[in-house]
């Protein structure tokens, strides 16, 4: 490691499910808005994750997302530049999800001469790209510069995934975000399918499964597959609105697991769930071995 006069500050969208994170941070949140018709609700500040949840159920709109405007994101820099920082680390959505990262790479180096902006692409979504961004936080709070923090996080979030069981796929296939469901769409309610947040940071369809419960029992073997070589693992048991279906979920998992460092629950953001709906569960998993510093 080699330390250099730098000060770090790092920020993620709403998307990263920080907000409701079962852990302290310090890393900036860009706000996003949730439409629902003419309507605009800021996420975290107009709107809550309960709320946002039990009015998608009552309504028949489906919500639409804005990214984060330049406004939003020259807010957090100029707090941090306020705060010392000489450089500023970004974790957006994936870019496979959501243009906006890419086209903040592109442009947001150009726009602020007296601060230095990175953004990477988290190829991640929920709290799996909200913990790259707290591990960002804690190496530069341990003195790493930037270019190690960023080769760091490109190495580390090979080690994260998540797979999921969406009650209702309508909200998905209405915004575009999932790829992979030729041949689906006429039978969805005869099936349970079991998608993936894979590793080129797209949604797609992993496994088409008949029930909803044998897709939650896949899930968990999928996900022991994924991290049977791994020795000290953390969990997370992801929900859209279903806290009771996380717990049984979690304790079944718990059960069958020998290799977890922490099993957590958490709540998928308002961001997220917009494109998602209610009713989710999944399961995300953080490798932790060879990382740099212990979290």
């Amino acid at each position: 490691m080699t330390k250099y006069a730098q000060k770090i500050g790092i920020t993620a969208d709403c998307s990263s499910g920080l907000e409701y994170a079962p852990f302290e941070h310090n890393v900036k949140i860009t706000r996003t808005s949730i439409n629902f018709g003419n309507e605009v609700l800021i996420d975290g500040i107009d709107i809550t994750a309960d709320e946002f949840y039990k009015r998608l159920e009552e309504s028949d709109i489906i919500p639409s997302t804005a990214a984060p405007t330049i406004g939003e994101i020259t807010r957090c820099i100029d707090e941090l530049k306020q705060a010392g920082c000489t450089d500023i680390i970004h974790f957006p959505i994936s870019f496979g999800l959501s243009a906006y990262g890419e086209t903040w790479q592109a442009t947001l180096p150009e726009l602020f001469d007296d601060v230095n902006i990175h953004v990477v692409d988290t190829k991640r979504a929920c709290i799996l790209e909200g913990y790259q961004a707290f591990y960002a936080q804690k190496m530069a709070e341990a003195g790493y510069n930037t270019k190690e923090i960023i080769k760091e996080i490109e190495r580390f979030r090979e080690q994260t995934g998540a797979f999921f069981v969406v009650d209702d796929l309508k909200y998905l296939v209405k915004n575009g975000r999932l790829s992979s469901v030729s041949g689906m769409i006429g039978s969805l309610v005869k099936i349970k399918p079991i998608l993936e947040l894979n590793q080129d940071g797209k949604i797609s369809t992993y496994e088409k499964v008949r029930t909803h419960t044998r897709a939650l029992d896949r899930m968990i073997e999928l996900t022991l597959e994924k991290t049977k070589d791994a020795k000290k693992v953390l969990y997370y048991i992801l929900h859209s609105n279903c806290l009771d279906g996380a717990k049984n979920l979690k304790s079944d998992f718990a059960s069958k697991i020998k290799n977890a460092y922490q099993i957590d629950i958490t709540t998928i953001t308002p961001t997220v769930g917009a494109h998602i709906g209610s009713g989710v569960l999944g399961i995300g998993y953080v490798i932790l071995d060879d990382i740099k510093i212990e979290l």
